[in-house]
């Protein structure tokens, strides 16, 4: 049975381990755990949802919320409604991944540690804490709830709650929930606490009558917040010491090092990204334009014009499952000795919280995947890639580090079920560990601070460095750099031996079909208005997918790829996967009903054709259809232009998919949002 899945983003959340090097998860006692033994999992505390303190509080909170049995009465009702009988599994909501399923990712039970960003411009700007919770199975209903607070519990953002119903698609669950505060008042009252603690909750009423209340209490460091709020303020940032002076007495680095020189960490670091890269735009009449349209395009199936990285003939299947590659190549330089650059292998990572060098691929709908999942040892595999660079400015007394990497594509694999699919914004996440020494090697320390091997052990640290996407999750943490363009996965086309009408009324095969060559279409403007167009370019790809088979009312039969455009009666263009059987689409003979709605494995090529008018001209924004088995498709340009989903869900949607005993609620929620 296909899973329901629900991605309530607060934002997309960094996943390199459970807890990240500058948060740590308080785990206190759960006094009534929703099975035995299960009260703490992965930094998240799992409550009994139906004791007599967990009704209290979410009263509590549904109350605040301005939630109350009138406005809101099935949610009261199933408060005080004892859940259905779960066992440990379900409890836990253990997954294991089929690894010959290939079309539909396998989810998991993901309530992760919080993050943070800065919303809005000039005096509106906005500091929020953000929160994630996704399930593996259907949901009635989703209650979050989010703040951050000093050591005193005193509120340094506001509580924010909001419950979402039922599950959505993939496009629905962008969710926004944040605890926020102005960028000066977050600012004044992070620098008077002495620690810093987010905490999140969710809820959740499940459709088979089960529930669960997990919580997440997390300590973040205070003087990377600091520094995240001076940036915007504009202020100096006056954190702990990453780095000292480089000249000075060798009685002073002891204290130096131990944090008894108050100066700026080293926040503007040197970085250089060459892959992946935006390299390639769409354009309308040409193929492999070199610019930028602010997206890296990665075509799972297809090599066209705005694919900065076009499918690998030769990738086939990783374990049976389709996988995506990238390659990723670039530098950083730092004022500071890198020793070496650590992985999970690295045992010192342990002791030094710090998370070990990575790749993630996340999307916005808590998918993600990272390249130690289908690595047995990181370092073996990764670090022949890693190149330092180290020298010591002996005018400055200044050590200097460029560290290099240049992973090959075909070794940063990520083939995690579900990976292969299309995704409109997606971030990667690069995290690099390092053991670094701020003196330079031992030699220059020996030298130029007269350090013994011991005072030099001393001083010698681990820390780490993100590169990102611009739109990733940024996390409190002054070593990184979120100004990469965002990924986006790609795939469309028509199955090999797909027969496009020509204007003589003959038909011939796609992959027979050459620039120049004519055939019988239409405007997406005049569906229902036929003119010859010609062939101005041809893409090729492979398929791994099960694509979709159509069959119509006059006998018609195609096979495309989910995404590849339809056009309904009136000429509006659909997915092929959003069609269904009764479902009135054209064709060349005129509107005809879909009559059968298949989903087919398929491993050939695909191909699609990009069409133009005979004499040129083409009204702003106009792409094209053409005949394929009869059944009008849309050219390469619609393909593109309708590959991604932006629909917004209507009331009249939602309240088909929400159960009619939570219609009362939803409706009522509109008018108290």
């Amino acid at each position: 049975m296909k899973l329901s899945f629900l991605a309530l983003t607060v934002s997309s959340v960094l996943a390199f381990g459970s807890v990240a090097a500058f948060e740590q998860p308080i785990t206190k006692k759960v006094s009534t755990p929703v099975v035995q033994g299960l009260n703490v999992q992965d930094g998240v505390q799992y409550v009994d949802p139906d004791s007599k303190e967990a009704i209290a509080e979410m009263e509590k909170v549904f109350k605040e919320a301005g939630w109350n049995d009138k406005n809101s009465p099935q949610l009261f009702k199933e408060l005080h409604t004892p859940q259905a009988k779960i066992d440990v599994q379900d409890a836990r909501f253990v997954r294991s991944y089929n690894s010959s399923d290939t079309t539909e990712a396998e989810l998991e039970s993901y309530f992760s540690h919080l993050g943070f960003n800065i919303v809005g411009e000039g005096a509106s700007k906005l500091f929020k804490i953000r929160l994630l919770n996704a399930e593996p199975k259907a949901t009635n209903l989703t209650v979050l709830s989010i703040k951050l607070v000093n050591e005193k519990g005193e509120q340094i953002t506001t509580q924010q709650t909001a419950r979402f119903f039922g599950d959505g698609g993939a496009s629905l669950n962008r969710k926004v929930l944040g605890g926020e505060a102005t960028v000066e008042s977050a600012y004044e009252h992070v620098k008077r606490a002495k620690e810093v603690y987010g905490k999140g909750t969710a809820y959740v009423m499940f459709a088979d009558g089960t529930k669960v209340l997990k919580k997440i209490d997390v300590k973040y460091d205070k003087h990377a917040i600091l520094g995240m709020l001076a940036k915007e303020l504009g202020l100096p940032v006056n954190n702990r010491p990453a780095n000292v002076p480089m000249v000075m007495a060798k009685a002073d680095f002891s204290e130096a090092a131990s944090g008894g020189v108050g100066i700026a960490q080293f926040d503007a670091f040197q970085h250089v990204v060459e892959h992946p890269k935006d390299f390639r735009k769409a354009d309308a009449n040409k193929k492999n334009v070199a610019g930028q349209d602010g997206i890296i395009m990665v075509c799972l199936n297809r090599d066209y014009g705005d694919c900065d990285y076009p499918m690998v003939q030769a990738g086939g299947d990783y374990n049976n499952i389709p996988h995506v590659t990238i390659p990723f190549k670039g530098s950083i330089t730092l004022p500071t000795y890198i020793s070496r650059v650590l992985f999970e292998e690295d045992d010192v990572l342990g002791a030094q919280n710090v998370p070990p060098t990575d790749v993630m691929i996340q999307s916005k709908e808590a998918f993600h995947d990272k390249l130690s999942l289908h690595n047995a040892n990181m370092k073996a595999k990764f670090e022949q890639y890693f190149t330092i660079d180290y020298r010591f400015d002996e005018a400055t007394w200044s050590p200097v580090t460029t560290l290099s990497w240049n992973i090959p594509r075909e070794s940063a694999l990520f083939a995690r079920p579900g990976i292969f699919q299309r995704r409109a914004d997606a971030y990667w996440i690069m995290n690099i560990a390092l053991e670094v020494n701020w003196m330079g090697n031992l030699q220059d320390a020996m030298t130029y601070f007269g350090a013994t091997q011991e005072e030099y052990d001393y001083v010698t640290g681990y820390t780490s460095y993100i590169i990102a996407s611009e739109e990733a999750p940024e996390l409190p943490k002054d070593m990184a750099r979120y100004d990469q363009a965002p990924l986006q996965f790609s795939f469309s086309c028509l199955a090999k031996g797909t027969q496009i009408l020509m204007p003589n009324k003959q038909s011939k095969a796609v992959e027979t079909f050459n620039v120049g060559d004519l055939v019988l279409g239409a405007s997406e403007f005049e569906p229902d208005n036929t003119e010859v167009l010609k062939v101005v370019d041809v893409s090729v790809g492979v398929e791994h997918l099960p694509m979709v088979k159509l069959t119509t009312e006059l006998g018609q039969t195609l096979t495309l790829t989910e995404s590849h455009p339809l056009v309904r009666e009136g000429g509006k263009a659909v997915w092929a996967l959003n069609v269904a059987e009764g479902d009135v689409i054209q064709t060349a003979k005129g509107p005809a009903k879909i009559t059968k709605f298949e989903k087919v494995d398929y491993k050939d090529n695909v191909y699609n054709l990009k069409l133009a008018r005979v004499n040129g001209k083409q009204d702003a924004g106009e792409t094209f259809v053409m005949f394929a088995n009869g059944v009008s498709v849309g050219d390469l340009a619609m393909q593109t232009e309708n590959e991604l989903e932006t629909h917004k869900e209507t009331v009249e949607e939602a309240l088909e998919r929400i159960p009619q005993e939570w219609h009362a609620d939803y409706l009522n929620s509109l008018e108290t949002k």
